[in-house]
């Protein structure tokens, strides 16, 4: 949603995640079905402990396990871990947990009240019984990773209009590239086209570049910033607006984040930098900025 608000649309047009992910993934949805987005994870009773890192196969055999028994829903796979779920009727908005919010609490003190979730609920209740012992999760538990014997629902569709594409709003041709596809869903919601290569033809463009790094520490922020110094900057001619460069999805992890956004002014990134504090996440500009 920070996206959202940075991007300059309304909040209230927010259509949940859900809906974001079947648009990126190219999934028609239907007014007369309510989505969610299920993710499996990792739970000890009722305290949730984790969120393991499965496969998009052990993570279409989990969710079978769970439509054998509660055959209320469709659900299709759209990333290793999660699943996209659809319920017919239009069911009254929740503001669900994410799955981070759920690490080290009670799910039950979680879960909506009223009888409008009553399916959903007791799948959420029964996954741990269901999957505990699932053949996927004894191999797990014998190699010696947490097994995903927990299933949680969450990032609600809110039956909204769909948003003008940034294009339309900017005039502008709007690329996104990124070395990761996490934002991909996201950045094709609101209008950005994803591309697989560096862009390079930036006339008239908002380009949106995303590093993730392969870890916090030090030595790869710096190989990372060699390579936007290498492979990006030497592309940004006078005649280019500013260019947003972000690391490792920082508006949910704001402790790893950065991003730079350089001026019109072509200049070396390794000078002294202002930090301003008033945005989401955290933006360095450069002292020409």
């Amino acid at each position: 949603m920070q996206y959202f608000d940075f991007f300059q649309y309304p909040l209230d047009k927010f259509p949940g995640l859900s809906i974001i992910r079947a648009f990126g993934k190219k999934i028609e949805t239907d007014l007369n079905y309510s989505y969610f987005l299920g993710d499996f994870m990792t739970c000890d009773g009722l305290k949730v402990l984790d969120i393991p890192d499965i496969s998009e196969s052990e993570t279409k055999i989990l969710a079978e396990e769970i439509l054998k028994t509660f055959d209320f829903f469709e659900f299709v796979v759209v990333k290793p871990g999660q699943i996209l779920a659809w319920f017919p009727g239009n069911y009254p908005y929740v503001n669900w947990n994410y799955p981070f919010q759920l690490i080290n609490l009670n799910f039950r003190e979680c879960l909506p009240k009223g009888g409008s979730f009553r399916t959903l609920v007791r799948i959420i209740s029964n996954s741990f019984r269901l999957l505990d012992k699932h053949p996927v999760n004894k191999v797990r538990v014998d190699l010696g990773e947490n097994p995903a014997n927990f299933l949680w629902f969450h990032s609600q569709n809110k039956n909204v209009e769909r948003i003008c594409p940034i294009t339309e709003k900017t005039k502008k041709k709007a690329i996104y590239w990124s070395n990761s596809a996490i934002l991909n869903d996201l950045a094709s919601y609101i209008g950005f086209e994803i591309s697989q290569n560096i862009p390079i033809d930036t006339d008239n463009s908002i380009i949106w570049i995303n590093i993730t790094t392969q870890g916090v520490e030090l030595i790869n922020l710096m190989r990372a910033c060699e390579f936007i110094d290498k492979e990006i900057l030497k592309h940004i001619g006078d005649h280019d607006d500013r260019l947003v460069i972000e690391f490792n999805d920082g508006f949910y992890n704001k402790r790893n984040a950065l991003y730079f956004i350089y001026p019109k002014e072509k200049i070396n990134f390794l000078r002294k930098f202002q930090l301003i504090k008033k945005t989401p996440g955290c933006f360095l500009l450069t002292e020409n900025g």
